[in-house]
């Protein structure tokens, strides 16, 4: 290891435990999915606003 004559104080590296790290995936996970499930409803919503009147004659 090398010696410095800077006087910056370099913070020491901190590491996520195993644990966290998998509740941060999870949790990631979840929150795309929610992303997804909404953009999905939001199409769904705007096609039923556009074409809902075409929709209803059609059947």
């Amino acid at each position: 290891m090398a010696t410095t004559t800077s006087s910056v104080r370099i913070a020491r590296h901190r590491e996520l435990s195993p644990v966290a790290a998998a509740l941060l995936t999870i949790g990631g996970n979840i929150l795309v999915l929610a992303i997804a499930g909404f953009a999905v409803a939001g199409v769904g919503l705007a096609a039923v606003a556009v074409f809902g009147a075409q929709l209803l004659g059609s059947l």
